[in-house]
């Protein structure tokens, strides 16, 4: 599966998690490698943070070795680290981890594994993790429906993305669920995305 350059918002942010240790130094250097194309450099940087157990390093590590940038692909390589990396709580990790339990995608479909992944990633506030959690809970046959839970992931995915077309998609969604719901279950999702409160990699992962 082709995987593209990290976007510049994507970058941003985990840079933003680098801090400002020597590790996170050499975290920031291996990525700013990554997104100009210098997948050598990058993976130089990355290789022995991953090893030392940088969740961020291990995911990127992942998307290069799916890729082939800068080694020999290897889809089994590649899911080891994507796999490190989503259990050490990195929430980019997790949702990719999700799409690929879904579709099929170098493992064997199992809708379980991805709700699971989809979900921890959804509760760290991962806009694009809450719509596709909700759209698995309505529409995938593997999934338990879940109308109330759906339409609240919906609701938070909406509120952060900007204007466009996903955020309409996602808007439009949410209203066909809303025909389906009671009154009751309505205010249940409304109240329960107001009161949510995202949760730490800790958290998660303990």
């Amino acid at each position: 599966m082709a995987i593209p350059p990290l976007k510049p918002i994507l970058l941003a942010g985990l840079l933003a998690v680098a801090g400002t240790t020597p590790a996170a130094a050499d975290l920031a250097s291996g990525l700013a490698a990554y997104d100009a194309g210098d997948y050598l450099a990058a993976y130089r940087e990355l290789r022995s943070l991953a090893e030392l157990g940088d969740p961020v390093a291990q995911h990127v590590l992942a998307r290069m070795y799916f890729a082939g940038q800068g080694v020999p692909a290897d889809t089994r390589q590649g899911i080891a680290w994507e796999r490190k990396a989503a259990e050490l709580g990195e929430p980019s990790a997790q949702l990719d981890l999700g799409m690929r339990y879904q579709y099929e995608i170098g493992v064997t479909q199992d809708i379980a594994e991805a709700e699971k992944w989809y979900r921890m990633a959804a509760e760290q506030d991962l806009p694009v993790a809450q719509y596709r959690l909700a759209f698995l809970l309505l529409y995938e046959a593997g999934a338990k429906p879940d109308l109330v839970d759906a339409h609240m992931w919906l609701n938070l995915a909406a509120a952060k993305l900007p204007a466009g077309d996903i955020r309409t998609g996602i808007v439009t969604t949410r209203e066909a669920v809303a025909a389906k719901m009671t009154t009751a279950q309505i205010k249940e999702a409304q109240q329960r995305a107001r009161e949510w409160q995202p949760k730490t990699r800790l958290q998660l992962t303990r």
